[in-house]
């Protein structure tokens, strides 16, 4: 009889050590998954910049142009003769 209060007791107690296992790995992957969801954003914040910025190289080009038209029109004005006040 005391071979089985002793099996009832260990087996409470293995499912009282098991309750608190379950628990310390909830309280550690719990903050884990909040690290992986900030990762995610941090991540999709990232590449948003990045399409962002795909148009830069666009950009210096069309301010490269854009410098160089008050020269060309000076130039084609002359060529046409056309005297500047």
């Amino acid at each position: 009889m005391s071979g089985r209060v002793l099996a009832w007791t260990g087996l409470a107690a293995g499912l009282g050590v098991l309750g608190l296992v379950v628990a310390l790995f909830e309280n550690v992957t719990r903050p884990a998954a909040e690290i992986d969801r900030y990762a995610a954003d941090i991540l999709d914040s990232g590449l948003a910049i990045a399409r962002n910025l795909d148009g830069l190289d666009e950009l210096e080009q069309t301010a490269a142009l854009g410098g160089a038209v008050p020269g060309l029109a000076l130039a084609y004005l002359d060529k046409l003769g056309v005297e500047l006040p």
